[in-house]
């Protein structure tokens, strides 16, 4: 088993930021961590594949977001959008993808 990791540290301007991934040969999204050096900060977090599609959407998190409960199928490039961040943040992202 080979486990594809993303990791970046990301600073929000007016609410919002992204980042994408290098190209994933083929996998299941096994974890998505997301979090904001502060414990209030409030933020949504979206994934979109290569073709812009919106694979998925989480509902407004504080503080934290860990989603360890996911088996999506993903193959090339992967962004996670952080949108509508209040106060703007820093945040800390981590995406796990088991080969």
């Amino acid at each position: 088993m080979t486990i594809y990791e993303h990791r970046t540290s990301l600073t929000t301007a007016s609410g919002s930021t992204a980042t994408t991934s290098l190209n994933i040969r083929g996998g299941l999204i096994r974890q998505l961590f997301v979090q904001a050096n502060t414990s209030t900060t409030v933020f949504r977090v979206n994934l979109q594949d290569q073709n812009s599609l919106q694979r998925g959407d989480y509902g407004f998190a504080t503080g934290t977001l860990n989603d360890m409960d996911i088996a999506m199928p993903i193959a090339g490039r992967l962004r996670i959008g952080i949108t509508n961040a209040s106060p703007d943040d820093t945040f800390q992202v981590y995406v796990g993808v088991e080969e």
